[in-house]
């Protein structure tokens, strides 16, 4: 999971907790207001009614209609009874004179002169009522009672609006501050981004890029920090690469005059002549040697001039110049051309790559074999392969063959070398972009070497 994406989490889990931590309490608090406004209003309804019907206890029809009046205000039934419970006045209309509620608690509770208030199930009802009873006082005497009784799927659902408004608020609240949140972590990892790519560039050998110092205080601090490694791992390269080709291209004149030298005591035969040409043959590998490190301090060099090149052309100017002296040891260098790739590089340098494969895996294949060079385009990339039939490479070596100066068992026992040809190829594939690797295929030593190359750059 990216940077971005662990701080907008994050945010999400604070902005969530924090509206929960908010509105719960917040409904509860609305639930209970709102239930009390009702009860409240039922309340004082109910006491205007017994107030309106004190004075009309007699009159049948002033009564009926004062209950239907009041049943219309407040959504609900109310109905009158007299001092012995009998009703006198039911908004519904029924039962006029012929029931008795004096047995119904809060009725008891009304006509004792006491206000009762509650919720109860009405089984033929099928739902919730609130009720509330009041006594009918007329010059202080109790005359009877008025109740009351309201559906509380109406009180229900003016809570539940008010929740789902809360809600709204809150979702609106939480999408807007989950967009601050992803405009902030962008804030936040851009300049990490950014500080990878320039770390991908250098890594690539681009070692003149640097990160941008921007965003805040402590991620300047990195940028700079890392501007400053830069620039000291530049120096310590130029360096280390001056310090490789100038003692190289140093060497070259006392080894030359070293070899002249030999040369002449070679010439002289005897004890001395057979020491000079041991000594040859070191002063041999000491400029291999010499040469190798040459091409590595050239490889890892940035200045460098690339063109389009036909891989295939210089594929089989390779075996060209490898045909013959391959022959005289009585091995074969072949060439499969399967498409015809260009690249945008230097073509001394795939020259060399092509040089060091071909004599790498001529060295290590026994007579009457054949070294196979494949070239191909193959999903818009070039592709080269350079497969031998000799022992192969032990899986012990594999991942260290393009170390430098590493040679393995198997190459200390082919002879002279000096471990930088891999090292040397590989410098020069990534230096184009390419990428270098073994493939498996039994009884190879270099089983095949993939060089996958932009065909545009």
């Amino acid at each position: 999971m990216s940077l971005r994406l662990r701080l907008l989490a994050a945010f999400t889990y604070v902005l969530v907790l924090v509206l929960v931590a908010l509105e719960i309490p917040l409904v509860f608090s609305l639930s209970s207001r709102v239930d009390a406004e009702v009860r409240a209003q039922a309340s004082a309804q109910a006491q205007i009614v017994a107030a309106q019907a004190a004075a009309r206890l007699g009159n049948a029809s002033q009564l009926l209609r004062v209950a239907r009046s009041a049943s219309r205000d407040l959504g609900g039934r109310v109905i009158v009874v007299n001092a012995r419970g009998r009703l006198l006045a039911d908004s519904a209309g029924a039962g006029l004179g012929s029931r008795s509620y004096r047995s119904r608690p809060e009725i008891r509770e009304a006509l004792a002169g006491k206000t009762a208030q509650g919720t109860r199930r009405s089984d033929t009802l099928g739902e919730d009522l609130l009720y509330t009873a009041v006594p009918v006082l007329d010059e202080g005497k109790r005359v009877g009672a008025v109740r009351v009784t309201q559906s509380v799927e109406a009180v229900t659902q003016r809570v539940r609006r008010n929740v789902l408004v809360l809600v709204g608020v809150g979702l609106i609240a939480l999408a807007l501050g989950l967009a601050l949140a992803w405009v902030l972590a962008g804030s936040l990892s851009r300049p990490l981004r950014a500080l990878a790519r320039t770390a991908r560039r250098v890594e690539s050998g681009e070692l003149d890029a640097r990160a941008e110092v921007s965003g805040a205080t402590e991620q300047q601090e990195v940028a700079l920090a890392f501007n400053d490694m830069t620039e000291r791992l530049a120096q310590v390269l130029a360096a280390q690469r001056d310090f490789v080709a100038n003692a190289s291209h140093q060497l070259r004149t006392p080894l030359t005059g070293l070899r002249l030298r030999l040369e002449a005591i070679k010439g002289e035969g005897g004890l001395a002549g057979e020491q000079a040409a041991k000594a040859e043959l070191e002063l041999d590998r000491l400029s291999t040697l010499v040469h190798d490190l040459l091409a590595l301090a050239r490889a890892t060099a940035i200045e460098s001039t690339a063109s389009p090149v036909d891989l295939g052309a210089l594929a089989r100017e390779a075996v060209g110049r490898w045909r013959e002296g391959a022959a005289a040891s009585g091995k074969r260098v072949e060439l499969e051309e399967l498409g015809n790739p260009h690249v945008w590089a230097n073509r001394e340098d795939l020259a060399h790559v092509l040089d060091n494969l071909i004599d790498n895996a001529l060295r290590y294949s026994p007579p009457g074999t054949e070294v196979r060079v494949e070239t191909d385009e193959r999903g818009g990339n070039a592709y080269l392969a350079v497969v031998d039939t000799g022992p192969g490479i032990p899986p012990e070596d594999r991942a260290r063959v393009f170390e430098r100066f590493y040679r393995g068992a198997s190459g200390r026992q082919a002879g002279r070398g000096t471990g930088l040809g891999l090292a040397i190829v590989e410098e020069h594939v990534r230096r184009w972009g390419g990428e270098i690797r073994l493939a498996d295929a039994p009884g190879t030593r270099v089983e095949t070497v993939f060089l996958r190359l932009p065909t545009e750059r």
